[in-house]
């Protein structure tokens, strides 16, 4: 079996980018006022389908992370992965990574996060597939534009599709866990998907799916082996 995890709110109790963004400028106030209006502008332009998805990282990106170095952004965000597999995840998520583990199963992370933060993430708990939004760099310097797709909604199944192709997998074969209906496109490709915590209008139209519900937050006694 392959079982496949979204990472923000399915593997972690939060999100991870905005936290991580927030991080590189907690001690540099000067830019937060730039940093809130430029992403609250492109979130709201993003809400009336006026700007991709895509726009507010790049917003958030360009008032913190564009001013730091390769070396240095790295540092911080091997850290936060590290806090983050301690103290962040879900013990549903951690229970749910045993079980597959134990099973000897190929475990893939496929998450719209950046790989400066998703990788070490992964690294951290002994994942080795990922799919995941790919920065790009000059160097030492962070580029604005990112060197793929944000991996989010159809570009997520198309990323997945494209990695499980190269190596033979079959989606009939996997499972999907997931807090979010941004990730439905996957359903056709998972050959089982699984909610994990979903706010109502996840857990409406999983219901309306006929997809199963686990809670995932509170307890490891949350996860439900797959059937």
């Amino acid at each position: 079996m392959i079982a496949i995890f979204d990472l923000d709110y399915t593997l972690t109790r939060r999100g991870t980018w905005g936290r991580f963004v927030w991080r590189s400028v907690r001690m540099r106030p000067w830019l937060w006022v730039p940093l809130l209006a430029e992403t609250l502008r492109d979130q709201i332009a993003y809400k009336r389908g006026k700007r991709p998805r895509g726009a507010v990282k790049r917003s958030m990106m360009r008032w913190s992370l564009l001013r730091r170095s390769r070396s240095e952004l790295q540092a911080m965000a091997e850290d936060f992965a590290r806090k983050e597999v301690e103290e962040g995840l879900r013990p549903g998520a951690v229970a749910a990574l045993d079980y597959h583990r134990s099973r000897g199963d190929d475990i893939l992370i496929a998450s719209a996060a950046v790989d400066l933060v998703a990788e070490p993430i992964a690294r951290a708990l002994g994942v080795t597939h990922l799919v995941c939004t790919r920065m790009a760099w000059d160097g030492e310097h962070l580029l604005e534009e990112f060197a793929t797709a944000n991996c989010y909604g159809e570009a997520k199944r198309e990323a997945v599709m494209n990695y499980m192709s190269e190596r033979g997998w079959r989606g009939r074969d996997s499972v999907f866990y997931t807090d979010s209906r941004a990730d439905f496109p996957m359903i056709g490709l998972a050959g089982r998907t699984i909610v994990v915590d979903p706010k109502p209008k996840t857990r409406a139209e999983a219901s309306a799916l006929s997809l199963p519900i686990q809670l995932w937050a509170d307890s490891a006694d949350g996860f439900e082996a797959p059937t």
